[in-house]
Order: structure tokens, then C-alpha cells, then sequence
């Protein structure tokens, strides 16, 4: 029989957001040089599948009864031509929908070109960043042929670090989207910048440079959730799932406050906020879906028709990583970067990134909160009050 484990609540909220607005994925980017054999990369991904039935996963049941089962296709390895490609703004490739229902919810897609790529595809419904992070690992670990060290495909209910307590409330529609009202424009855009390492808190820096760049669209305030990975109560576990909550900071357009912004995140995660978001949504697990999805596409119509929402921005930080997790088989790593998806009801989107060459800051919109040249200018403007010591 195959493993399997329970839908949990977000989890079942993140599959309607791909109802609504596909695809919502991971997507990790590695940039570098030499070959890209296809053969190797094939075998590696059968070599780690046995430690890794997350990959093969798919949903089965209804309501509350719905659950991962590690009986679906393989990941997939397709090879792309993409020679005019520079990686910094949407391609067809980074577009393409993951099945959580039919499977494969993984793809590994080899980018041809002067830059070799490779990207790394997760659906978020099942993998949260690190969840995909530690699987790009040991697709790593078989390219190179040493040991791979596999993720538990464990019954979530036993997460003992979630346990009992709070229960975050969804706040009110009353934060302003970073530009204003959207258009009637469809679809999504992406842009990445790279910056040199900037000193200090990356993150704090990174929400008070985004007020400042809001403050030449609106002038109301921001609210911005912070993921936060539940795994860090119990650091080394590898569980593949998605075990990210939220924090949310509140922050004015006007004078916006480095001190307020580090000491709000602070105190959120000194409580442990971050699971207040995942106990509020476990119950979610048991309605229907196409009930999810119709009351997000109303909240999303609503806050592209108001220009205000529940949350303003996300802002996820994924630290330093190491641009050689996928060396192998001729490959070399030099720089990476994660496309955050898109959607509707989070006008934006921002994945931070570290590498030992600087900073990768890529942002997604809707399109018709992105177009005009809003999602560029803004995102100028953020990159340039990062890079200034006191943004």
C-alpha cells in the first residue's frame, strides 16, 4: 500500500489558490555553466524517489478525508530551449500548471542557453520552501552519487510543535495593495533584481524599503505576512510538507519605522505566532473546495476592485543558500533564486535570496496590479532603498 498522509487545513487553502490562479508553486532557479545531462538527471530523480514519496504524491478523498498519496507519476525532467531568455521576468516555462489531483507535482526543467538553468518546480500545496530546498539537496547528493538523507511523509496531526493554543482570525480587507487599484489586466508578472549583500536585517530592511516605495502609489497602510517555517522548534527535521505559517507586521507609508517593523517580528515569533495561522486554518480541511475557492475569488475581486485586502504583501526571506546544491553530472551552480507565485488576493509577492555573490530580490504581481510600469517602479525603488545603509 502507499504512503499517504492527511490534506491539512492551509494546505487545502493553497490547492484552492491553484483553483483560482495557477500555478502556485515553488519554483527554485539555478543559474551556472556547463552541460545539462538529461540522463543524469533522470536517474537521480529515480534514485531518491524511495526516500522521497512526497515527490510522487497526489490528492485523494473528499472534505476532511482527503489525503497525499505517494502513488502518483514520477517527477517529470523536461528539457527546454531557452536562449534568449535573461531570467528576470516571466517566461511560458515558469507559467506551466502542476497537477495536484493527476500528478507529477514536481518537474525538473533543464534550461539550454548561454546560461545553463535549472529549475526546480514544487507545488506549494504539498512543499513549502524548505521542504522543496531539501529536496533540491539530494537531487544534488544523486547527481554526485553520495548519500541522500530522504524527508518523512509523516501524518501531520503528530506535529507536536503546532499543538494547541491561539487561533489567528483573518484580519479585516483594510491594508492597501503597494499600487493602488488594479486594472481590468490579466495574468501575472514577475521581476528580479540583484543586488550586493546589504548589511543589517535583511528582512525588516526589505518591508520598510517596500512602505517607501508604496508611498508613491498610496498613502494608507501596509499589512505584510512574514512565512515562518514551523520547523525551526525542532531544528534537522525534514518532513516534506507545507509547515510555513505567517507573521504579519503592520506598517505606515508614511515614516515607516525599522525599529517598530524588527520588533513586531520579534514578538511574533517569541510567541510562536506563526502556528496561530495554521491552527485557524485546520479546519478548513473540512469544506468543500469549490466553497474556498468561490470565497477567494470574492475576496481577490474585492481587493482588486478596492485596492485593499486583508494583506498587502508577502515577504518571504529564504536566507543564504548555496548556489552548488544542484552541482553534478558537469553542471555548476553560480546563483540562485526562487519565483514566488502569484495571486490575486496577495497583490504582492517578494522571495529574498542570498547567495555568496549578493542579494536576488524577485517580486510577483497580478498583472493588473503590475502594469504601467507600477511593478518595475516600485521594485526599483525597493532595491534602491535596500541598498542604501537605512532604508
Amino acid at each position: 500500500m502507499s504512503p499517504s498522509r492527511p490534506l491539512f487545513g492551509l494546505e487545502r487553502v493553497w490547492w484552492a489558490a491553484d483553483r483560482m490562479w495557477p500555478p502556485f508553486v515553488n519554483q527554485l532557479v539555478v543559474e551556472g555553466a556547463g552541460p545539462l545531462d538529461a540522463a543524469a538527471w533522470r536517474a537521480a530523480v529515480e534514485s531518491v524517489l524511495p526516500a522521497w514519496p512526497a515527490a510522487r504524491a497526489r490528492l485523494r478523498g473528499a472534505l476532511g478525508w482527503t489525503r497525499w498519496v505517494a502513488d502518483g507519476p514520477a517527477p517529470a525532467v523536461v528539457e527546454v530551449e531557452s536562449a534568449d531568455w535573461d531570467g528576470r521576468g516571466p517566461a511560458a516555462w515558469t507559467a506551466r500548471p502542476l497537477d495536484p489531483v493527476g500528478g507529477p507535482i514536481v518537474e525538473v526543467l533543464l534550461l539550454s542557453g548561454a546560461t545553463p538553468r535549472v529549475i526546480l518546480r514544487t507545488h506549494h500545496a504539498a512543499f513549502d520552501g524548505r521542504a522543496a530546498w531539501a529536496l533540491a539537496e539530494d537531487l544534488g547528493a544523486a547527481l554526485r552519487g553520495v548519500p541522500i538523507r530522504g524527508a518523512d511523509f509523516a501524518d501531520l496531526s503528530d506535529v507536536v510543535w503546532v499543538g494547541a493554543g491561539p487561533k489567528a482570525v483573518e484580519p479585516p480587507p483594510d491594508a492597501c495593495a503597494p499600487t493602488g487599484k488594479a486594472t481590468d489586466a490579466s495574468g501575472g508578472s514577475w521581476v528580479r533584481v540583484s543586488l550586493p549583500t546589504p548589511s543589517g536585517a535583511v528582512l525588516p530592511r526589505t518591508i520598510v524599503a517596500l512602505a517607501h516605495a508604496a508611498a508613491a502609489f498610496v498613502s494608507g497602510p501596509l499589512r505584510v505576512s512574514v512565512p515562518v517555517d514551523l520547523r525551526r522548534h525542532s531544528p534537522g527535521v525534514r518532513i516534506a510538507a507545507n509547515l510555513t505559517g505567517f507573521v504579519r507586521v503592520d506598517v505606515p507609508t508614511v515614516e515607516p519605522d525599522f525599529a517598530s517593523v524588527s520588533e513586531q517580528i520579534s514578538a511574533a515569533l517569541a510567541r510562536g505566532a506563526e502556528a496561530e495561522v495554521v491552527r485557524g486554518a485546520a479546519p478548513l480541511r473540512h469544506v468543500p473546495l469549490a466553497a474556498l475557492v468561490l470565497a477567494g475569488r470574492g475576496a481577490a475581486a474585492y481587493t482588486l476592485r478596492t485596492g485593499r485586502g486583508a494583506t498587502s504583501a508577502t515577504i518571504s526571506n529564504l536566507g543564504k543558500l548555496d548556489a552548488a546544491v544542484l552541482d553534478g553530472a558537469g553542471f555548476r551552480g553560480e546563483r540562485l533564486y526562487w519565483v514566488p507565485p502569484s495571486n490575486p488576493g496577495t497583490p504582492l509577492f517578494v522571495a529574498l535570496t542570498g547567495h555568496t555573490h549578493g542579494l536576488e530580490l524577485c517580486a510577483a504581481m497580478p498583472a493588473g496590479f503590475a502594469d504601467g510600469g507600477r511593478l518595475e517602479a516600485l521594485v526599483a525603488e525597493m532595491a534602491r532603498r535596500i541598498a542604501v545603509s537605512g532604508a
